[in-house]
């Protein structure tokens, strides 16, 4: 026990130590780039993330329309149906997708999933009680399934490791259709509405080269957890014509890249004029709190909208103790309550009226570094007046937190769990 609360504080540790350098970090990239600012998506040039002709995405912003499409998608496969979620449990909800998949394998596609491990300990919303993982229900439909960063006895010798979670969600169609986002296969992602659970979004768009990409990435980490060999030259990606649009892609994987880091750079330091970050709770960063100041700082309008409902109390009360933060920051705090109570899961940031990113990062320190994250940034104003248009309809159920309502969360058990969900959460 000794033991593991001493690595927690190094990690605490750890994570203060970055935040710091970071914000030094974006201080110095700001100064050489003030005189000649580059856009959002010139930034993600300037750093190497790769852009592809894409098409213009189409929003899912509910998980019961999520549902309807991707039961579609599974009923128009083909060849293959590659699916990698964070969270895959059985309900009556989820357990219909994983039927259909289950009988598209028996029709000859070949189905991949990639889930993480973490499926194992979910609960419900206001619920305690663990609801089954849908690995052995898969694999005894005979379904290839991967865990991703499986538990066992080893990670206890160093606890670390049991931090590497995937936390992307995307689908992949017989190389023609590609899904990105925050739903789950899991009740909180599909059950709202009319049941209260959380409220997210999904693009759908075809990319061939964010396919491939992605096809790419998928298989490099099915290799490195499944015996089960995979070979990217089996899934065959067909062109396809009137790509009206670009897409950025960001595949995020700590250390070896830190392209969450990246995003948020990119949105704060290169936008102009109004941004928009709409997220269920944040564990601020020192780092970030410093990009979203300099934002302010060169006159940009910005706006953070939060959940009023976390689900759980120790995500509550370690979302609340940032708020200050913001506002101190500069930034407007948008508090969204529910009519149903549902939480919003939503990561969707809007920058300028025209820079659109959408993915599964949140705005802490385990997207920055520990977890895997995928997000996708569209240049099209088009795209981006389809999210405005969601945050409006958001905006309708919305507060403006004062900075007194604020300080009344500055106490030390929100700052303990704060410090807690920079790692956990």
């Amino acid at each position: 026990m000794k033991r593991a609360h001493g690595i927690l504080i190094l990690l605490i540790a750890a994570m203060m130590t970055f935040s710091l350098l970071s914000c030094s970090s974006a201080k110095v990239i700001e100064e050489r780039r003030l005189s000649h600012p580059p856009t959002p998506t010139g930034w993600l040039d300037e750093s190497g993330i790769p852009s592809y002709d894409s098409s213009i995405p189409i929003f899912y912003n509910t998980g019961v329309e999520w549902n309807q499409r991707s039961l579609q998608l599974i009923e128009g496969a083909e060849e293959y149906i590659v699916i990698s979620i964070f969270l895959g449990n059985l309900y009556e909800v989820s357990t219909e997708v994983w039927d259909a998949l289950i009988a598209k394998m028996h029709q000859g596609v070949r189905v991949y999933c990639m889930i993480d491990s973490t499926s194992y300990f979910q609960t419900p919303p206001h619920s305690s009680r663990i609801v089954p993982a849908a690995f052995s229900y898969l694999r005894d439909a005979g379904i290839e399934v991967v865990e991703y960063n499986p538990l066992s006895l080893n990670q206890l010798a160093f606890i670390p490791t049991l931090f590497d979670r995937d936390h992307r969600k995307y689908w992949i169609i017989d190389g023609k259709h590609i899904a990105l986002g925050g739903i789950n296969i899991n009740y909180a992602s599909l059950a709202y509405p009319p049941e209260t659970g959380n409220i997210d979004s999904m693009v759908e768009f075809d990319s061939p080269g964010a396919i491939t990409q992605m096809l790419t990435s998928f298989v490099a980490t099915w290799n490195q957890y499944s015996p089960s060999r995979l070979d990217v030259s089996s899934f065959e990606v067909p062109p396809t014509d009137d790509l009206a649009t670009k897409v950025w892609i960001l595949d995020h994987r700590w250390p070896s890249s830190s392209e969450t880091t990246t995003l948020f750079d990119a949105v704060t330091l290169g936008c102009q004029e109004e941004l928009w970050m709409v997220q269920g709770y944040t564990y601020l960063t020192a780092a970030l709190k410093e990009r979203i100041a300099n934002a302010v700082r060169r006159g940009v309008k910005v706006n953070v909208m939060l959940s009023e409902n976390a689900g759980k109390a120790n995500y509550q009360s370690a979302a609340y103790y940032s708020i200050l933060d913001l506002i101190d920051a500069g930034a407007t705090v948008y508090m969204y309550d529910d009519p149903n109570k549902a939480f919003l899961h939503l990561k969707l940031i809007v920058c300028d009226d025209r820079y659109t990113v959408v993915g599964s990062p949140n705005f802490n320190f385990r997207s920055q570094t520990l977890s895997r994250e995928l997000a996708a940034v569209f240049a099209e104003e088009e795209v981006a007046a389809q999210a405005k248009a969601h945050i409006d309809e958001l905006l309708k159920h919305c507060r403006v937190v004062s900075r007194e309502e604020a300080l009344q969360w500055r106490t030390t058990k929100h700052y303990l769990y704060h410090l807690l969900m920079q790692v956990y959460g």
